[in-house]
């Protein structure tokens, strides 16, 4: 097997490109010269953040550890989720869909494109050296969700069902993190859903005839976010976890 972390929504950055571009549009983010919309308490409620640094910090430390490859999207989610399809309606942040037609195009041709053909062209590279890749896309979910209800868990794995391989890697993988932290709650297929519009989605459609494994790794950004030495604690474990269900990843590893 051979394995593959990317992060969707870690990024912070404006591409150059586009700066000019949005401020004559009107765009009211943080360009330089401008304020923020929302204050940091604000962004801290979404679900997801306008730009999610403790998935980006976790998917760099799961890599390093696991000792695979990682693939991140350098630009912030609230210029568009490049995990999402076209025509879904969180495809771009709220300030971005009042604008044209014509700088949303210039969005995704400088941010999503081009994030999704690395991810495609990585899997199938990695697919002519393995017979089987597994590729997780490192999200956080808030504690709380937006309709005020607590979301209960700390790991979530999401994966379509009705692929058995997806399957019986979650639960190898669950049965790890049973025995390394008894005390992590993992659920699987929760706080969402692994067949709901997402990259691993839109990656099982495009690699449905080759040995694709697309599971969502989503953590609880109620720890995920407490920079202390147990948030790495558990990261490194999590990390170990899945090298060791992931055998040829061991092998990259050591």
């Amino acid at each position: 097997m051979a394995l593959l972390v990317t992060c969707d929504t870690g990024g912070d950055r404006i591409p150059e490109s586009l700066r000019e571009l949005l401020a004559h549009a009107g765009w009211p983010g943080d360009l330089p010269g401008t304020a923020s919309v929302l204050s940091d308490e604000d962004q801290s409620r979404l679900s997801p953040p306008l730009i999610d640094r403790d998935a980006g910090f976790a998917s760099r430390m799961i890599a390093e550890h696991a000792g695979c490859d990682l693939i991140a999207n350098p630009c912030r989610a609230d210029l568009v989720d490049v995990g999402r399809s076209v025509h879904h309606r969180h495809l771009f942040g709220p300030s971005i869909r009042k604008l044209s037609a014509q700088v949303r195009k210039a969005i995704l041709a400088e941010v999503r494109t081009p994030y999704r053909d690395a991810v495609r062209r990585q899997i199938s590279e990695m697919l002519l050296q393995q017979p089987y890749v597994v590729h997780l896309s490192v999200r956080t979910f808030a504690a709380r969700a937006t309709s005020g209800q607590w979301q209960r868990g700390d790991v979530g794995l999401l994966y379509d069902p009705g692929r058995r391989d997806e399957l019986d890697w979650c639960l190898d993988l669950s049965d790890e993190l049973y025995f390394a932290m008894p005390d992590l709650r993992v659920r699987r297929n929760h706080p969402g859903r692994g067949t709901n519009d997402s990259l691993t989605k839109a990656m099982r459609k495009h690699f449905h005839d080759v040995h694709y494994l697309g599971v969502e790794l989503v953590l609880n950004r109620a720890w995920a976010a407490r920079p202390v030495r147990r948030r790495g604690e558990v990261l490194r474990s999590l990390a170990r976890a899945i090298r060791d269900v992931t055998p040829e990843a061991t092998q990259r590893a050591a």
